[in-house]
Formats: C-alpha cells, sequence, structure tokens
C-alpha cells in the first residue's frame, strides 16, 4: 500500500480514529431519526420537534441539534474557514453539539452526484487553500477518509461510494 495511505496508530492517528466513531455515530443517529423514532425520541426524552415547510425536521435540546430531512442545511456554527459542500449536494442531515456540554462541534451528511476521488481531491484541495493541514488520508472498505487540524480544531470526511454515480458524504468538525 503507497505510503501515506495507512493510517497512524499514534496520537495524530488515534484523533482521527476517534473522528471517524464520531461521524460513524452521527450517520446512524441521522439515519434512526430518518425512519421516525425522532417522534418516539423526543417525546420520551424532552427534545423540541420542529417540522419546516421545506421538509426537513429539527431536533433540539440543551445538548445540540439535528436537522433531517431533504430540507435540511449546513450548521450554524460552521466555521467560515471550513471547506463548504461539493457543488450539487444534497444535505441529509446536519447537527450541533453545544459548547455547554462538553467538546462542541458540527456535521453535516449528505449526498452528491460525483465519483469518490473527486470528492476527496476537492476538500484535499479546499482544506489545504484554507489554511488546513491534512494529517492523514486513508483508503479503507471502500470508504476514503481524510482528517485534517487547524489550531486546535479538528476535521474528518468520510466519503463513500453508493455504486449508483453517486457518493455519500460525511463531514464532522470538532471546534
Amino acid at each position: 500500500m503507497p505510503e501515506g495511505n495507512t493510517p497512524s496508530t499514534s496520537g495524530s492517528g488515534n484523533k482521527m480514529w476517534y473522528i471517524i466513531g464520531g461521524i460513524v455515530i452521527l450517520a446512524l443517529i441521522g439515519w434512526f431519526l430518518m425512519r421516525g423514532a425522532g417522534s418516539l425520541i423526543g417525546a420520551a426524552s424532552g427534545v423540541d420537534v420542529d417540522r419546516g415547510a421545506n421538509g426537513a425536521t429539527t431536533y433540539s435540546n440543551e445538548e445540540g441539534s439535528v436537522t433531517v430531512g431533504s430540507g435540511a442545511s449546513m450548521p450554524s456554527n460552521w466555521p467560515s474557514d471550513a471547506p463548504a459542500n461539493f457543488a450539487g449536494a444534497n444535505i441529509v442531515y446536519s447537527g450541533t453539539s453545544n459548547p455547554q456540554t462538553g467538546q462542541t462541534g458540527s456535521a453535516v451528511s449528505y449526498t452528491v452526484n460525483a465519483s469518490a476521488a473527486s470528492v476527496a481531491d476537492y476538500y484535499k484541495q479546499q482544506l489545504a487553500a484554507q489554511g488546513w493541514t491534512i494529517q492523514s488520508t486513508a483508503n479503507m472498505a471502500g470508504a476514503t477518509v481524510v482528517a485534517a487540524t487547524k489550531d486546535t480544531r479538528t476535521m474528518g470526511v468520510y466519503i463513500t461510494d453508493t455504486a449508483d454515480g453517486n457518493v455519500s458524504v460525511v463531514v464532522g468538525i470538532e471546534l
């Protein structure tokens, strides 16, 4: 395997795996909420549910918020120096976490008609152009993962080919 394509197991490599784990958890939460379980969760746990006219539903409490549906938009705390979504993105869900409850951050998941390689190249170029340092790039189990840092922030991009001409992208930032 070419050098740079295998994740490190040192400190920065471990941080990348934590980012990947967080992204996967957010993806699972989004999938669970999109399947209608959000109404049950909201009623049982004190989560505010806001069904927008655009088709998106936002679930929020004191710990943060998650927006799911075809009308979802970028998280309100998305940094201005972080790359925007790849052109033509259809946001599936987005979420934020509250800084009062621990690590603050945000995540977005979307699908786009593109190749995984073109999306990965876009993020690498945009991250470098905006002053982020790419810590690692890995190809594993049909997915491409790009991990980057800037100042005290960490960003992870998880790109998977859906085999229908589209890719699924999950991007998370620890602020």
